[in-house]
């Protein structure tokens, strides 16, 4: 594709050059044009990422810094006038409309409907919703896909513009396509802000940075004074009451497994063999900063838990089910670049890695499910710039060995909220729902169950039903991971707890009571010999 990146003289950005790296990675033939726009954010902004990055020990060049608008800042690109011929695509990243050469497509970024990172910059500020979208100039009556940005709170605005700018790097990339690349999880219209005109001034943006450092201060003290915030695991034996996602409010207590301080535990995957009940999950000693995979004996859930899986990288999510008659895991290793299987030789402690099921991927929490069709592999990809929490990817494949190929042009979906897998699959009698990782304000901030449908007939669906969330909000920040094997149920709590009991609430979505007509109201409890073991 031939394309020309329009930049401002005064508004070049560090993801701007990232762009046009990407686009020429991808092998199209850029030009670069140099507008007249004169639109530089606040000086106040310069100095307040400077102050994070100092303060929160914030590493690498934030993605929204300011750059020199040439060619040698920009990749060396051959600079065009105004009247250089038609471009296949003009990408207007000056947030103009005019001077500028032609192109067949023509289109630009827009943060909260404003074509500038002042929108999102202003969302920050004001503590909104952030979305993100491209608006196609030279198609007016086209409608932009707007898409959330995880905006974790309390704000801290070099997060949030990275993850803002490094997304919408993915938009401008895939809309360069020869066939652009539209995601689903695309917000209505009044999510991605209007066309709210962007004001950020210099006060607000100082003023954001004292408050956010003084909330963390405070919370600090807060954890500090009940024993500081951390991962725990904690569960219960469901076997009269199992928990419903197509059921209505309830509310769950589940039993804190106690931990010696020195180390935090999650990613909770309950497994019953031999009458005996064991919890394999993430364990994260402090000393080494690196996770592994260990197992806890829940007939004595006060003996520590027991490594049984280590390696160079950080493993976490211990995706355990059972094939063929035998016992399998797939643990999270994005930083390995690829999903790999382990087998165990000697249950529950013995396990050596099988193969590698996919190649040059970074993947968050991959979760398994088995059908008459084969084998299906949900995850978020981690890779590039952006939260590695909201680009929901699917696999597929005849056998569990593989081949492993994509279900259509992924990501599926771009979503923080719904996107992360946050434990096996739940089938209720023919009705599929999953667990994810609400990521939209803070990292594991609560579980949103989805029902949904794998890509056949149809593209694969989704419609949220319910969040799970901890009771306690002050103590208790949020939980990341939900699973049931046979009677037994265990989740993951972030926090401070105030006792080792702890409360979770099941919230309905609001546009879905009433709506399962007759759907499946109970969970399968019986342990067949399928890769979802959580049943």
């Amino acid at each position: 594709m031939k394309i020309c990146v329009v930049v401002g003289k005064t508004c070049a950005r560090e993801w701007h050059r990232m762009l046009v790296a990407r686009l020429l990675e991808e092998g199209h033939d850029i030009a670069l044009f140099v507008s007249d726009v004169d639109a530089s954010l606040p000086a106040a902004l310069s100095m307040t990422l400077t102050f994070e990055r100092l303060v929160y020990g914030i590493s690498g060049k934030s993605l929204i810094a300011s750059i020199g608008s040439d060619e040698g800042e920009l990749g060396a690109l051959a600079r065009v006038q105004e009247k250089s011929g038609l471009f296949d695509v003009v990408v207007r990243l000056d947030g103009a409309e005019t001077n500028a050469p032609k192109g067949r497509r023509v289109v630009r970024p827009l943060f909260n409907g404003i074509p500038s990172e002042a929108g999102a910059l202003d969302a920050a500020l004001d503590e909104r919703e952030l979305a993100i979208a491209v608006e196609e100039l030279a198609r007016p009556d086209a409608n932009s896909k707007a898409y959330a940005v995880e905006t974790e709170l309390p704000a801290i605005l070099s997060k949030t513009l990275n993850d803002a700018c490094g997304r919408m790097i993915d938009l401008l990339a895939w809309e360069c396509e020869s066939t652009p690349l539209r995601p689903g999880g695309a917000l209505t219209s009044n999510s991605a802000g209007g066309n709210r005109a962007a004001t950020s001034p210099a006060r607000p943006i100082v003023l954001h940075a004292v408050t956010t450092l003084s909330r963390r201060l405070t919370r600090r003290l807060d954890t500090l004074a009940r024993g500081g915030d951390r991962w725990a695991i904690a569960w219960r034996d469901a076997a009269r009451t199992p928990f419903d996602p197509s059921g209505g409010a309830t509310t769950i207590a589940y039993q804190r497994i106690a931990d010696d301080g020195r180390r935090f535990l999650a990613d909770p995957f309950p497994v019953v063999a031999h009458d005996h009940a064991w919890i394999f999950c993430e364990e994260y000693p402090y000393a080494t900063g690196k996770g592994i995979i260990s197992v806890i004996d829940l007939n004595d859930p006060k003996m520590p838990a027991r490594p049984v899986i280590e390696e160079p990288h950080h493993l976490s999510y211990p995706m355990i089910f059972i094939d063929g008659g035998q016992w399998w895991m797939i643990p999270e290793a994005g930083a390995s670049n690829r999903i790999s299987l382990y087998r165990c030789e000697a249950f529950p402690h013995k396990w050596v890695r099988e193969t590698v099921l996919i190649e040059n991927v970074a993947a968050s929490d991959p979760t398994l499910y088995r059908d008459k069709r084969g084998y299906w592999l949900f995850f978020t990809l981690c890779a590039g710039s952006g939260s590695p929490s909201d680009r929901l990817c699917l696999f597929h494949s005849p056998s569990l060995r593989g081949p492993w190929a994509p279900c259509g042009a992924q990501p599926l979906a771009i979503d923080p909220k719904t996107s992360r897998p946050a434990g096996h699959i739940i089938d209720a009698r023919g009705t599929l729902y999953r667990p994810a990782q609400d990521c939209m304000r803070r990292y594991g901030g609560a579980m949103v169950w989805s029902r949904f449908t794998l890509p056949g007939d149809h593209p694969f669906s989704q419609v949220e039903v319910g969040t799970l969330r901890p009771r306690d909000g002050r103590a208790l920040l949020g939980g990341h991971t939900y699973n049931r094997f046979g009677s037994i149920e265990a989740v993951d709590i972030f926090g401070a707890p105030r006792s080792d009991l702890v409360e979770f609430v099941y919230e309905t979505t609001a546009v879905t009571r009433g709506s399962e007509s007759g759907a499946a109201k109970q969970v399968i409890e019986r342990c067949e010999e399928q890769t979802y073991a959580s049943n």
